[in-house]
């Protein structure tokens, strides 16, 4: 407990013995509090969207390596296509999952903020734009519902072998896709029957609709990050002036269970907020690594062998 009894709010190490501390006005520590609060909610959006990117990440990759086993491996018999539809229908489950979850939960992480400046109608309308300009935005959305309540995501997979045109003729490409069977979709309760009003093919492949619905997603989070962004910034540095005012007086630099605190009569803990730099630069890392995703129906990642540099 920290000794030399004092009541008020104070900047201090939340330690048994003792250590340095810094009297501080209680406005101070309000805005303190309500600067980590809110930082706290945006990094749960932050980790939400990485939620999305790291289940949609892991859809990628399990393309890229089915693809690489159908290069080397002879594996072509009834099983093995199942066991690649049904593998492939578990991790665009999961990822339809995380989207729901992060939409879902994203409206309250912003009605939490204070004070409130509108960044739950901007991201409703945000998100209503491109469910509205996005095929692909429906059908996932859609077809999540139909994961959850109807049967799997994807009907079927296969493996595709051709030759490459251009510099690199003669070259064969692997690659493997998945589909999914409009009539299967069709007349069921589970699936929202409107989206497949203009669709008259009978098999959609699944992998060109999944990267606009993600494209779309991540232009909503991208719109919210900016809204957010000078708010963040100021919300920041008053966590961070706080460490710094410690730490000028502090006699051997330790910040380690620093808190902003009020003291009651005996020392006693009312209230406390962390002042942790790790969570700041956790924040900081997450919207940096995550980036906008809005050229995704565009790209492709392929191993084709580059020229060699000479």
């Amino acid at each position: 407990m920290i000794s030399n009894e004092m009541t008020g709010y104070f900047l201090a190490i939340r330690a048994i013995g003792r250590h340095h501390r810094v009297e501080i006005e209680q406005a101070r520590f309000e805005k303190i509090q309500s600067a980590w609060a809110n930082l706290c909610n945006v990094l749960d959006l932050e980790e939400s969207w990485d939620a999305v990117i790291q289940n949609y990440l892991d859809l990628e990759k399990g393309m890229l390596d089915a693809a690489a086993r159908h290069m080397i491996l002879s594996i072509f018999d009834y099983h093995n296509f199942q066991d690649i539809r049904l593998q492939f229908a578990v991790k665009l489950a999961n990822l339809l999952s995380s989207c729901r979850a992060y939409l879902d939960h994203t409206p309250r992480n912003l009605n939490s903020l204070e004070p409130r400046r509108g960044e739950t109608g901007a991201f409703r309308l945000a998100t209503n734009r491109e469910y509205d300009q996005r095929f692909g935005y429906r059908f996932m959305e859609a077809l999540r519902n139909y994961s959850q309540h109807g049967g799997l995501p994807l009907h079927g997979a296969s493996y595709g072998t051709r030759r490459r045109e251009g510099e690199d003729e003669g070259m064969l490409q692997f690659s493997v896709a998945t589909h999914v069977l409009v009539d299967k979709l069709r007349g069921n309760k589970s699936f929202k029957q409107s989206v497949l009003e203009n669709v008259t093919e009978e098999k959609l492949p699944a992998e060109p609709l999944v990267r606009a619905y993600i494209e779309g997603v991540s232009c909503v989070h991208m719109e919210l990050r900016n809204l957010l962004h000078e708010r963040v910034a100021r919300w920041m540095k008053v966590i961070r002036d706080a460490i710094a005012t410690f730490s000028e007086g502090s006699p051997d630099g330790n910040i380690l269970g620093l808190c902003a605190m009020q003291l009651g009569e005996k020392n006693q803990w009312i209230q406390s907020v962390p002042l942790v730099e790790d969570m700041l630069q956790r924040l900081e890392i997450l919207q940096k690594r995550n980036r906008s995703l809005e050229w995704l129906t565009r790209s492709f990642v392929s191993n084709a062998p580059r020229p060699a540099i000479r």
